[in-house]
This record gives C-alpha cells, structure tokens and sequence, in this order.
C-alpha cells in the first residue's frame, strides 16, 4: 500500500467534503448537525477508499466507480433530505475528481502487484 496516496486521497476526501458544505450553504441550504457530519464523513471515507483500493482499473473509472459505490448507503438519507440526484451526481464527481487529483497531479498512484 502507498501511505503517500492514502494521506492525499483521505485529505482530499475531506476537502471535497468541506467544499460540498459551503456550496450548500452558498446556495441557500440550511444543514442540521447531523446532515454536515454525514457530509463530511462520506467525503472522507470516499478518499479513503480511493487511496486503499487497488482495482486494476484506469483511474477515472476507478474514481467513478467508487464513488457511486461508497454513495449507495446515502442515497436513503439524501432522498428523504430531497437532494437524491444531486447527492448521487456529486458522489460520482468527487470520486472523480479525487482520484484525479491522487492518481494524476499528486502522481500518488495505487501500487499493484
């Protein structure tokens, strides 16, 4: 495993998660303490995944996939916030842009064997 890519993806992860607050709350979206710390763990666990898997896929599907994959146990609490959609098309974005950022500009990519 490459410690190196599990810091930058989590922190990334982290990062996609305080973004996705503050445009939230930019847009005019009120968010009760529970729905930010969802917000901000799924974004974080998302990066985390990323940096630990070690799919032999190309990076964008891998970033894609997981995203989509680690969304699927929110999309419930989303659909009933009233966000469902948007939750599932960020979800897939971040995982994107994580594994972009981890894989391609960091350079931190996943050690196979």
């Amino acid at each position: 495993m490459n410690s190196r890519r599990v810091i930058f993806a989590t922190l990334l992860g982290l990062t996609a998660g305080i973004l996705c607050y503050l445009g939230g709350k930019f847009l005019g979206k009120e968010f009760n303490t529970v729905t930010i710390l969802m917000i901000l763990l799924h974004r974080t666990v998302l990066g985390f995944v990323i940096g630990i898997s070690a799919l032999r896929i190309h990076w964008a599907l891998h970033g894609i996939l997981l995203g989509l994959v680690i969304g699927l146990p929110v999309y419930p609490l989303a659909y009933v916030e009233g966000g469902a959609i948007a939750y599932s098309v960020m979800s897939v974005a971040w995982g994107f842009f994580i594994e972009l950022f981890t894989s391609v500009i960091f350079k931190a990519k996943a050690v196979t064997t």
